[in-house]
C-alpha cells in the first residue's frame, strides 16, 4: 500500500527516482510514529546505501565502483570502506565532524539493533524487548539524521561536478 501522495506538480529529472525516496521517507516517518523501528532502520541504510553506490560510481571516481560477480554492488561496510578511500580525511558535512565516521558507527548501532530481535549466544538470554525497543528507536532516530545529512552531502557533491555554464 503506497503511503506518501504523489505529486501535485511534474517532476523534472528521474521522477521514478524522486517518486521512491518520497515513498521511502513517508515510510521511514509512518515507520518510527509506530514503532516499527526496524523497518525504518533498513530504508535509511537503502537511501545511505543508494547515495553512495551513486556517488561512488561517477565516472570521475578515483576508482569508480562496479558491480561483483553477482551482479551486486558491495556491502554496506564496503561501501563506507570505498567511500573513506575518496575522502581519507574527516569529512565535514553539517553538524557532523567526520560524516564517513558517523555513518560507520551508525551501521555497527544499525547490525546489532536489526540482529538483537532474536540473536543471543548460544544458552544466553536475548535481551529485553523493551532494552531492545529503545536501542532500535535510538538507531533509528540517529539513522533518520545520517541518511539526511548523507542525502544533502550528495547533492552539494553532484552539483560540484556539473560543468559550468559561462554568463
Amino acid at each position: 500500500m503506497r503511503k506518501s501522495q504523489a505529486p501535485s506538480k511534474e517532476v523534472a529529472g528521474n521522477a521514478e527516482k524522486y517518486e521512491s525516496y518520497r515513498e521511502a521517507w513517508s515510510r521511514i516517518k509512518l515507520a518510527q510514529e509506530n514503532h516499527f523501528f526496524l523497518e525504518a532502520i533498513t530504508i535509511q541504510e537503502s537511501i545511505i546505501s543508494d547515495r553512495l553506490i551513486s556517488f561512488l560510481s561517477r565516472p570521475t571516481a578515483s576508482k569508480p565502483l562496479s558491480k561483483n560477480k553477482n551482479s551486486q554492488f558491495p556491502s554496506f561496510g564496503k561501501l563506507i570502506e570505498h567511500w573513506r578511500l575518496e575522502f581519507p580525511d574527516a569529512l565535514q558535512s553539517g553538524s557532523y565532524v567526520d560524516l564517513i565516521e558517523a555513518v560507520d558507527q551508525w551501521r555497527c548501532m544499525r547490525n546489532k539493533a536489526i540482529h538483537a530481535i532474536v540473536k543471543s549466544e548460544p544458552g544466553k538470554p536475548t535481551k529485553s524487548i523493551d532494552e531492545l525497543l529503545q536501542k532500535a528507536k535510538d538507531t533509528a532516530e540517529k539513522g533518520e539524521k545520517l541518511a539526511r545529512e548523507v542525502c544533502k552531502w550528495s547533492q552539494k557533491e553532484k552539483k560540484k561536478s556539473l560543468p559550468t555554464t559561462p554568463v
